[in-house]
């Protein structure tokens, strides 16, 4: 394909004040086992417009960068030092309005707001995803499109805008080198693949039943994994030709689902309010973990999942005795987050 001009392409595929709230919390501290690694939690905060930023495992609020309305994925470049943060800016997929169309650069090191890459047209900014090239993906849920950028900490205009022809594109995954993306599309109960790099490769489309929305890929990135929300169902399908391989019912409606270094997978439960942890070729589940409180963002980081809590909270498991060993109080809806590097 050949590359679009930036700012015509935005046009061409064109379909159809910032307000920043401030909430302050004070973080509650909790006593962990010595095994428990020190650093810092960059955390979304949806309700609250911003990033805030905590010293794990004590929960210690470090400092904070306001955004604008109803922010919602980050995602961290490779080299640690920035991560990017789509602007949905309304409060659910049934809120009127075009929403946010705004990508905020987030220096991570200096706790800042080192820039901005305005979309507009397209609107409701929901995924965003890096791949290990540094390549930022972020997906327009209202206009179903694709968006990368080569460059996101200079770019201002995407380096490819690849249309995905859905309904209402929610959430993404991005291979590691970047050659495939899977989109979920809810409305349609469909997933859909296509080429980041090559629209002439027609989209793959796999319809799943009712409203898929979590994903994640198996560690060789052969198998991914579909969360039916409503439904609440599992399925495993092929990478490649998205035949499903596996389908399992869960406890009711079920809303993340995270891959481990082991391979084996971790659901948020949201019906019964748990997690769950499944054999991955099987998708049986092995092991239960009540929350009391539902967990609609799962952070993976090592060894430790930082489970973001529907009560405004932050409940650290550690995967390895599948406990929960602290929890620590946020400010309103914390979602998804990004652990910061150290820089040295």
């Amino acid at each position: 394909m050949q590359p679009i001009d930036r700012r015509q392409g935005l046009w061409i595929l064109a379909g159809g004040a910032i307000a920043a709230t401030v909430v302050g919390v004070r973080a509650m501290a909790q006593t962990l086992p010595a095994a428990a690694e020190a650093g810092t939690l960059a955390l979304v905060e949806k309700g609250a417009g911003g990033v805030a930023f905590y010293a794990v495992p004590a929960g210690t609020r470090l400092g904070r960068v306001a955004l604008g309305t109803q922010p919602h994925e980050i995602a961290r470049d490779p080299t640690g030092r920035f991560a990017f943060v789509g602007h949905y800016g309304v409060e659910s997929w049934m809120a009127p309005g075009a929403g946010g169309s705004q990508v905020w650069i987030i220096d991570l090191v200096g706790r800042t707001l080192a820039g901005t890459i305005d979309l507009a047209p397209f609107g409701r900014l929901h995924a965003v995803r890096t791949d290990s090239k540094g390549r930022l993906y972020v997906l327009s849920e209202q206009n179903s499109v694709l968006a990368r950028f080569d460059n996101p900490v200079t770019d201002r205009a995407p380096s490819r805008l690849i249309p995905v022809g859905g309904v209402r594109s929610h959430y993404l995954v991005i291979r590691r080198d970047g050659t495939r993306a899977y989109v979920a599309d809810t409305l349609s109960g469909g997933v859909i693949a296509v080429d980041p790099d090559d629209m002439a490769v027609a989209p793959l489309r796999r319809h799943i039943s009712t409203a898929p929305e979590a994903m994640t890929l198996s560690n060789d990135e052969r198998t991914l994994y579909v969360v039916d929300r409503p439904a609440g169902t599992i399925h495993a399908l092929d990478a490649v030709t998205l035949t499903e391989r596996a389908r399992r019912s869960m406890r009711g409606e079920a809303v993340r689902v995270v891959t481990q270094s082991d391979g084996k997978l971790i659901v948020s439960n949201t019906a019964d309010k748990s997690l769950s942890r499944l054999n991955p070729a099987t998708l049986a589940e092995e092991a239960r973990l009540p929350l009391g409180v539902g967990a609609p963002g799962l952070n993976l980081a090592g060894d430790t999942l930082y489970a973001s809590l529907e009560n405004d909270q932050v409940a650290i498991v550690d995967i390895r005795t599948w406990k929960v060993t602290g929890r620590f109080a946020t400010g309103s809806a914390p979602d998804a987050a990004v652990m910061v590097q150290d820089p040295n």
